[in-house]
């Protein structure tokens, strides 16, 4: 199985790591971390794959979808702020969970295969940002376009010639 995340680790270092999480297995449709939880497990997908969402008014909106070798949980994993999302199981999954205090502990024994998981960790957390100022990109040029079809309708409505650019 190949970890995404473990992308910097040689195998054996990738064993330890695993070594020192606890193997988690999830069923279908079991909530693994609830939103505004304090929580800071880590969590790995050996198998299976998992959904993070959030609600917004009575709406369920899917934020990501993790599948095998992904990781999650990472951000109150780092910064010890409650859980920002909710993650439910997709599938039954068999999950690697490493909890914060672990990892400290970790860090003191194995630091040369901390620092390359942590590296390879940022990675992620750099191509997740870069797909997010993505994101708001296209939302501030749909904006800018919603904006002045709403005026040039309002103009129609009142019986007035839209302003030409």
């Amino acid at each position: 199985m190949s970890y995404k995340f473990f992308s910097l680790l040689e195998e054996d270092e990738m064993d330890i790591f695993l070594c020192g999480c606890e193997k988690v297995v999830v069923m279908k449709d079991e909530m693994i971390i609830h939103k505004d939880e304090k929580s800071r497990d880590l969590y790995v997908i050996k198998e299976g794959s998992a959904m993070a969402i959030d609600e917004w008014d009575e709406d369920v909106v899917p934020l990501a979808i993790f599948s095998e070798g992904d990781v999650f949980g990472e951000m109150s994993f780092i910064l010890d702020d409650p859980r920002s999302a909710t993650v439910v199981a997709n599938e039954d999954c068999v999950l690697f969970r490493m909890s914060s205090e672990t990892f400290m502990d970790f860090i003191g024994k194995h630091s040369q295969v901390a620092a390359r998981f942590l590296l390879g960790l940022s990675r992620i957390l750099v191509q997740r940002l870069k797909y997010i100022d993505e994101a708001f990109t296209t939302i501030a040029v749909m904006n800018k376009e919603l904006k002045k079809n709403t005026e040039a309708m309002k103009q129609a409505l009142l019986g007035k010639k839209p302003d030409v650019d």
